[in-house]
């Protein structure tokens, strides 16, 4: 076998879990989309794919990709899957809050197989932090870029490959370039200088390495991806995770529409200038094939107990009354048996309430809302925010709240403090969303987040952090904040305050009231954000 692979989700946490408010998935939805091709081929019994570990099926592919919440508490079993697999590629994915955890996994893993491992570094931390503009023969790096980190001697030289980009086609093609390496008696982290053979693998990527000192980077110059092509996760890795909202086993779903957001809020990670515009065409062919995916594995996998799915698009679908209606045409002319739901804005819903209608009779009977604050006038504004001419924002919140429940529909919601708001504001918004709770049921569950600086391909507002510190310290505050989809108390925005133990321990008292307002349901996994980068 020339080609052994392990992929990991890099922790957030140096020790402990997800807290008892805190939202995620059992299943690591970004590592599985750029993965996706690579296990396609192993499959289909294609090439070096074809004969390494990842052959087989879902069921047997799973313990070769790894979810590490902490540091700590998973390093026993990152131990046991190296003893047991003894990869000659790791692929690494991190945002950038989990990148001091992605450095110490490469550490562990560089230690215990040396030169035998290619270790590779991919993911939103990475597409952010080096980026090659079109037409441009150097890389931008941010300084947090993990080439220049290792270049300037930062961190030791663990990454033998850093993608930043559309990763499904440059990954399984790196997988080949290991599996010549060792099928030619070479060390596989030698597999970075043969990244020119890979310049003509569709998508828009920048694959990188550090070579005697210096800098050595390759951009795809392929064709655009087909997303047509490329198979639903799902299927490749199965499902794991069951949100609460639904209580049976729930695949992470998408419409391929492109990596972030139709809007360009200067805070988030996914904001439009920094992911590109979406893809709109084919969007509702490729939805409802995933979530008819989702349906047969699902009952293929756990047969009996009900599907459900969440479309992980920052929109679905953009919200645009023809594509929504496509969906719904392919709905009607073969209903799928499975229950699923996904992101929205306030203003797209409350600009077209009869798309809602139209998406409801697709089976869509769940949102998940980015509320964040009740005043964005006082954080600067949201990109989001068009519909003030209709009143404000939190009216036009609960006026949403109004219609889901007229279509039958149920929603969760987002917050996110430190963009310099006060704490009474924050107090303020718990309670509103409390008395929301109380007349309409719902919102459920409530996504607690502090906003943390990312490093937006440059424009950051002259943070110019490194992300090498933990996000997190060890102590009470991390105990605290772990309640958080996403939180730091090192990276916060510029010009705001960092998080303070008396008012976060005032925050998650409340909100743990707010949560216990509505029967306490299990507390598996819950879904993304839009505002917290998986």
């Amino acid at each position: 076998m020339s080609l052994r692979v392990l992929a990991i989700a890099a922790p957030q946490f140096q020790s402990g879990g997800v807290g008892d408010l805190g939202i995620s998935s059992a299943d690591p939805a970004s590592l599985f989309n750029g993965c996706r091709w690579a296990a396609y081929l192993a499959q289909q019994k294609i090439g070096p794919w074809g004969e390494s570990n990842w052959a087989g099926t879902r069921a047997a592919r799973r313990p070769a990709v790894l979810l590490m919440n902490s540091l700590d508490d998973s390093l026993p079993v990152l131990h046991e899957r190296l003893e047991t697999i003894r990869p000659n590629l790791v692929l690494i994915g991190a945002m950038s809050v989990c990148l001091p955890g992605a450095v110490a996994v490469a550490r562990y893993v560089r230690a215990l197989l040396g030169d035998d491992v290619c270790i590779v570094l991919g993911g939103r931390h990475a597409t952010e932090a080096l980026n090659r503009p079109l037409g441009a023969l150097q890389l931008d790096h941010h300084p947090s870029s993990p080439l220049m980190l290792m270049k300037n001697g930062r961190i030791e030289p663990l990454f033998d490959i850093v993608v930043s980009g559309d990763g499904e086609y440059i990954i399984a093609a790196i997988g080949e370039r290991v599996a010549e390496a060792v099928l030619a008696k070479r060390p596989a982290a030698h597999a970075s200088r043969d990244l020119a053979a890979c310049a003509d693998v569709p998508g828009r990527w920048v694959a990188g390495a550090v070579i005697d000192g210096k800098i050595c980077s390759v951009a795809g110059r392929g064709p655009e991806i087909d997303y047509d092509q490329l198979p639903p996760p799902c299927e490749m890795f199965g499902v794991r995770t069951s949100f609460d909202v639904f209580g049976v086993p729930t695949a992470h779903v998408f419409s391929d529409v492109g990596r972030g957001c139709i809007y360009d809020c200067n805070f988030c990670s996914e904001r439009r200038s920094v992911t590109g515009l979406p893809r709109l065409d084919g969007s509702p062919k490729r939805l409802y094939r995933q979530l008819a995916a989702a349906a047969r594995v699902i009952h293929e996998d756990t047969p009996g107990v009900g599907a459900s799915a969440f479309c992980e698009d920052s929109t679905i679908l953009g919200f645009s009354p023809a594509l929504v209606r496509e969906l719904e045409q392919l709905w009607q002319a073969a209903p799928l048996p499975i229950r699923w739901g996904g992101q929205l804005t306030i203003d797209q819903i409350l600009s077209r309430p009869p798309v809602l209608s139209s998406l409801r009779a697709t089976g869509c009977e769940y949102l998940f809302l980015g509320l964040e604050t009740l005043e964005p006038g006082a954080i600067g504004g949201l990109s989001k925010d068009v519909g003030s001419h209709r009143g404000a924002w939190v009216q036009r919140a609960e006026r949403v709240c109004s219609l889901l429940k007229e279509n039958g529909m149920t929603a969760g919601v987002a917050v996110l403090f430190g963009l310099g708001e006060s704490h009474q504001a924050r107090l303020a918004l718990l309670d509103k969303l409390g008395d929301w709770r109380s007349r309409y049921g719902f919102p459920d569950p409530i996504s607690l987040n502090w906003a943390v600086q990312h490093p937006l391909l440059g424009a950051d507002g002259g943070a110019g952090y490194e992300y090498l510190d933990w996000a997190l310290p060890r102590g009470p505050l991390q105990d605290l904040l772990r309640n958080f989809g996403e939180a730091s108390i090192r990276y916060s925005i510029p010009g705001t305050t960092p998080p303070r133990p008396a008012e976060v321990t005032e925050l998650v008292r409340a909100a743990t009231l707010l949560r216990n307002t509505l029967p306490l349901r299990r507390r598996d996994a819950q879904p993304n954000t839009c505002v917290h980068d998986n």
